[in-house]
């Protein structure tokens, strides 16, 4: 982490945080924003979605998502891939971004401040907080030229809906049918838009959220089996037991005893 820069810099821009976020579908990220910082979530590979207070958005590769406002956001990756979190403060970023939320193409910056930055620390142990302003100028700057993009060309709405419908009720849906039936589209029109946009069929994404969820419910050494099944959505204990070895290549328990931390970095708590 950076050092503070002086009272005139950090009044004008601070770079206080920058993450690499390399991640799997369904993994979930949550933050919290403070008072006068700027959060930009960046999508470079994968599909994201960003959603905080009032705001929701689907992010496609190359995508940026600017949150101003105070208070919870999530972040969880619809596919594989690698996003960015970069976290800024100060007078500048709104000076000169004037109000702009998305910004299509921007991650290649986003992701170079975060490497330049992450890069400098290894090689120097620490980095001044004027270096990182720095860094964060030619971000913000590199944002700033990038064309305006039309509301029109964000995501797509049914992906969208179905992704939202999803990460919220996952526990209780059927399957790829309902929700179809729920987005008032035929299972097989929402399985090819689904899957042309994220590069894997809805059906596949829900079983992906279920295992994630259940991964963080099976570090409490009181859960069930049979509990951890039902709470994320499978039908029984051998079928959730049978889909778990299929997409993490062991069992449940198995999958305690060979990396019982690493389960706690599926569910990530950014305090910035």
């Amino acid at each position: 982490m950076p050092t503070a820069p002086d009272s005139v810099v950090r009044e004008l821009l601070a770079l206080p945080l920058a993450r690499l976020l390399p991640l799997e579908a369904g993994d979930q990220l949550e933050g919290y924003g403070k008072t006068g910082e700027y959060i930009f979530a960046a999508a470079v590979r994968g599909n994201w979605t960003v959603s905080a207070y009032d705001q929701y958005a689907l992010l496609d590769p190359g995508q940026v998502f600017l949150l101003r406002e105070p208070g919870v956001y999530r972040l969880q990756a619809v596919s594989g891939g690698l996003g960015v979190l970069v976290c800024l403060r100060g007078e500048l970023p709104e000076q000169l971004l004037a109000g702009r939320a998305m910004f299509a193409g921007g991650a290649a910056a986003v992701r170079e401040a975060a490497l330049s930055l992450a890069v400098l620390e290894d090689e120097q142990g620490s980095i001044s907080g004027s270096t990182a302003s720095a860094l964060a100028y030619t971000m913000l700057m590199k944002l700033r030229a990038l064309p305006q993009t039309p509301p029109s060309t964000v995501g797509s709405p049914l992906v969208e809906a179905a992704v939202g419908v999803i990460q919220d009720e996952f526990p209780f849906l059927e399957g790829v049918d309902e929700l179809a039936e729920r987005l008032e589209v035929s299972a097989a029109h929402l399985t090819r838009v689904f899957s042309k946009k994220v590069g894997i069929s809805p059906g596949k994404y829900i079983t992906r959220v279920r295992i994630e969820y259940a991964k963080l419910l099976l570090q409490d050494p009181d859960a069930t089996i049979a509990y951890v099944a039902e709470a994320s959505g499978f039908a029984n204990a051998n079928y959730f037991a049978k889909v778990f070895r299929k997409e993490t290549g062991m069992s449940p328990s198995e999958f305690l005893e060979s990396c019982p931390l690493d389960v706690m970095h599926k569910k990530i708590k950014l305090i910035l």
